[in-house]
């Protein structure tokens, strides 16, 4: 029995640093981007510099509205806006804050706002990665901005999206990267439940998440939610992180 609870303490003891090296393997895996070469036991990054400077995001911009033609965006937009007797959340605002833990080791906090209006929507959050450890407690950050996001489905359960943005670490210089989503929403009639899945991509990151939502008040146009789902991060094809998801949002519609 003492055999085993020694051996129980030390395998907590391993995992606990193990777990904690998360933030120091993703700062120096950013910093050898920074350098173009890695050392011993590290990668080595080759991306352009539309990349680094988020001009990728710009390029989809343009070409978006220079293929489509204003009058195209504006009769798209005129019929995503008559859908809102069938879907009302075409036009809201949404405002969430979740958390995810992986036990005992890291929480990813996600406060986060997006603004809806008929074919368009914009994101906007903060991703902190955050780890207690013997030495203390350390966090990265990076701003995750979709600049523009493409309603490109609008039913009464369903709404589909694909946008671009920026991704900003702050941290190892505060470089700046293109980033893209496709998300996908999906909704009772009376928008009482409903869960929502993404997959966000960019040079430093990779993600998925997804959750549930449950409405749990409503007062004319507000609208709360609990939420539960999972994410899992993967930085510079080198670090994974992962975690149980939990939190709330408001909607206004």
């Amino acid at each position: 029995m003492k055999t085993l609870t020694v051996r129980l303490i030390f395998s907590c003891l391993f995992f606990s640093q193990l777990t904690y090296a998360q933030v120091d393997a993703i700062t120096r895996a950013s910093s050898n981007h920074s350098s173009g070469s890695g050392g011993s036991g590290s990668t080595s990054y080759d991306y352009s510099d539309d990349d680094d400077d988020g001009g990728g995001s710009g390029v989809f911009l343009i070409d978006f509205f220079f293929n489509v033609g204003f009058n195209g965006i504006a009769e798209w937009q005129k019929m995503k806006l008559q859908k809102k007797e069938v879907n009302p959340t075409v036009i809201s605002f949404d405002v969430m804050l979740q958390t995810a833990l992986q036990p005992s080791s890291y929480y990813i906090v996600n406060p986060r706002i997006r603004a809806n209006w008929g074919l368009f929507s914009s994101d906007f959050r903060f991703n902190y990665l955050i780890e207690e450890g013997f030495e203390g407690t350390k966090h990265i950050r990076t701003d995750d901005w979709q600049i523009l996001q493409l309603n490109f489905v609008t039913t009464r359960n369903v709404i589909a999206r694909f946008g671009g943005g920026i991704l900003h670490e702050n941290y190892s210089g505060g470089k700046t990267f293109s980033e893209w989503t496709l998300g996908l929403h999906v909704q009772s009639n009376n928008q009482q439940i409903g869960g929502m899945a993404e997959y966000r991509w960019s040079d430093p990151r990779n993600e998925w998440n997804a959750q549930g939502q449950f409405r749990i008040f409503q007062s004319r146009a507000l609208n709360g939610y609990l939420t539960a789902g999972v994410v899992r991060q993967r930085y510079y094809d080198t670090v994974t992180v992962w975690g149980l998801q939990g939190g709330f949002m408001l909607r206004i519609f």
